[in-house]
């Protein structure tokens, strides 16, 4: 019996990430995506590979040491569009099916970054943030005037008023390429009309713009020459909160997720609608469905995707993304009413999926807690369902993967069941050993049943790892949700304390050496529990927020976010936003404490880390910044392969030397 090794951190470059599993229309093969680190390169490459669902080995399909991602077979099935990056940014490319050259239908400045193909396979509408076709015009001066709040969205190069992503449609028998959207504002997700009339896409086009989080669905109509002949609004207006938009195969109806509550954000559960186009209709599919549908899962090993909404080709029922406890299932929800139907259940985690054209066959990319994501293939109904392609399997065969221990533990605060997993270290032997709590960021984010690179390491290494999801989470409902409201760290703390002492009263954890961590909103609490209580003897804080009064006024969503997560505005109610800032406790943190933070993170700008750091050093305690140049909030998921790696070792390293 071969002995596996333990995970290591520089395996994270070893892993094979699948995504964005396409079946082709007539069910003979997926297109898929994997993507793998480049360690010397220090970037990332993704190609699309073709798994044949006769069960023949898959196979690569595009070359190159690019990133290709985004496949999209066409209506026929005789060609994929895809992204890729092999001439500096992600183009819109396209190639024949059965092998041949790849031609590249747009060169714009910037990149594109979403398309949609119509129905009859002539016409593709593409998203970008680019002002013109292409070439490069260059600027006048290098000073920025700003007469807007939302002027800077984290993850994106320039400023959002110089850059508007807006819809273009090319035209594949001629080559052209037009215009279709324009205005300061941002349009989104395109999806034509059965007929290719009609394009429905989502745009802020409100008044309040600059401060609400709306989401509108817009229609556009074209006559029979291509050209844009009509505008409307489907469902508008400053508290709509829309996406991922998808006609039914009539064309007589719109189906949409979201809600009424824009300014709640992903505090409110994305419900299934369905509308007509003249926005006159619109019924509520899910109003008693007690869960969001979407992916709110978070983790640190996934491949990039973008899964919507799908009809089946009768019109009856639409499938989507579903996240309830720890899990991404997918769900069927039937479009006369009624109860939906789980297609793919279980402790895992559904990244993406699509639907043959006929409705009988469904593939996706599923991962859980031991497998970083495989694509599988099952019937419409989730029967028969085998797996296509693995591409950790080598690897998986090489180390030891531990899989977690699921608790239920009763919160001090009403005795509701909080949900948490605990690895366990496979060489504790007799002796107790360090525990590390992990919390996730959101706050409205959830742990869960998929692969975690950290955890594994952590793990690997010799600690406990306990990971929850307190009130506030989502996937247990919608008044679980909601309700850290005005009450961060105030609410939730007391759920995390209590899985930890439930963790500690199995007697193989070292109560003496306990580590916290978190990123994010998991960065804000792990501030907030050192500053409340000395139990822990070391704590690593990512990304994180320690003031939200400078909050409110320095990150991309500070203004419409903190209003409704605090409750208040901060000149309204001051004494609050003091009360609920980890920075206000500061000469209490005992705990050594490590800051890990990008430097050109807008959401939870670095001064949040710089505050806390200043304090406490001017205080006298442990503590260290560690900045990471040229990176954004999403360092751990999507930033450059070195940082990634350099900011696990540090972690490591601190806890190393404090546990």
């Amino acid at each position: 019996m071969t002995v596996k090794r333990s995970v290591r951190a520089e395996d994270l470059a070893l892993l094979q990430l699948a995504s964005d599993a396409q079946i082709a229309p007539d069910a003979s093969a997926v297109a898929y995506v994997v993507t793998t680190m480049d360690l010397e390169a220090d970037r990332y490459r993704s190609a699309i590979w073709l798994a044949r669902t006769d069960g023949s080995p898959p196979r690569r399909f595009t070359s190159g040491t690019h990133r290709d991602t985004m496949p999209r077979w066409s209506p026929s099935g005789e060609e994929l569009a895809f992204l890729s990056d092999r001439t500096g940014s992600d183009q819109l490319w396209v190639i024949p099916r059965n092998g041949g050259e790849a031609r590249q239908l747009t060169n714009f400045v910037e990149p594109v970054t979403g398309f949609a193909w119509s129905p009859d396979g002539q016409r593709i509408a593409v998203v970008t943030r680019a002002q013109q076709a292409e070439g490069k015009v260059d600027p006048e001066t290098d000073v920025v005037r700003l007469t807007r709040l939302r002027y800077r969205f984290d993850g994106q190069r320039g400023f959002l008023h110089e850059r508007r992503s807006h819809i273009w449609v090319v035209d594949l028998r001629t080559g052209t390429l037009e215009r279709a959207t324009d205005g300061d504002w941002d349009d989104d997700w395109p999806a034509w009309s059965p007929d290719g009339s009609q394009l429905v896409f989502t745009s802020n086009r409100t008044e309040e713009r600059e401060w609400n989080a709306a989401s509108e669905l817009w229609l556009l109509r074209f006559d029979a020459v291509g050209r844009t002949v009509d505008l409307s609004c489907v469902t508008g207006g400053p508290s709509a909160a829309f996406g991922r938009p998808s006609w039914s195969p009539d064309g007589r109806l719109i189906a949409a997720v979201g809600h009424f509550e824009s300014w709640a954000g992903s505090a409110r559960h994305k419900r299934l609608w369905v509308m007509t186009p003249d926005g006159n209709e619109c019924r509520n599919l899910s109003a008693d469905f007690d869960a969001t549908l979407e992916d709110s899962l978070l983790t640190d090993a996934f491949g990039p995707s973008k899964p919507g909404l799908l009809w089946s080709p009768d019109g009856r029922w639409i499938f989507t993304q579903v996240s309830e406890q720890g899990a991404v299932r997918l769900y069927r929800f039937p479009v006369s009413g009624g109860a939906p139907e789980c297609i793919i259940g279980g402790a895992r985690r559904v990244l993406d999926f699509s639907l043959s054209a006929d409705g009988r066959w469904i593939a996706a990319v599923i991962a859980d807690p031991v497998d970083p994501g495989s694509v599988w293939l099952m019937a419409a109904d989730g029967s028969s369902s085998r797996c296509l392609a693995d591409p950790n399997a080598a690897w998986k065969e090489e180390v030891e993967i531990l899989g977690p221990e699921e608790m239920w533990v009763s919160s001090p605060v009403d005795g509701r069941p909080i949900h948490a997993w605990v690895l366990r270290p496979a060489n504790a032997g007799g002796e107790r050993v360090p525990l590390v709590l992990s919390i996730h960021g959101g706050p409205h984010g959830m742990y869960g049943w998929a692969y975690c690179h950290e955890f594994q390491v952590l793990a690997a290494e010799g600690y406990g790892v306990v990971y929850a999801n307190p009130r506030g989470s989502q996937g247990y409902g919608e008044t679980f949700l909601a309700c850290t409201r005005g009450a961060w760290g105030e609410a939730d703390m007391p759920d995390l304390m209590a899985v930890v002492d439930a963790v500690l009263a199995q007697g193989w954890a070292d109560p003496e050496r306990l580590g916290v961590c978190g990123g994010s909103y998991g960065g804000y609490m792990t501030n907030w529990i050192i500053g409340h209580t000395d139990r822990f003897r070391a704590a690593v804080s990512m990304r994180c927020v320690s003031e939200l009064v400078s909050m409110y006024g320095t990150s991309d969503i500070g203004v419409y976010f903190s209003e409704w997560e605090i409750g208040a505005t901060p000149w309204d109610d001051p004494e609050r936003y003091r009360r609920l800032s980890p920075l206000t406790y500061a000469p209490n943190i005992r705990t050594p404490l490590l800051l890990l933070h990008a430097e050109e993170d807008w959401r939870c700008p670095i001064a949040q880390a710089e505050q806390l750091f200043t304090w406490l050093r001017r205080l006298g305690r442990t503590v260290e910044l560690v900045r990471f140049p040229g990176e954004g909030h999403n360092l751990t998921r999507s930033g450059r392969p070195r940082h990634r790696l350099e900011h696990l070792e540090h972690e490591l390293r601190w806890f190393r030397t404090y546990l």
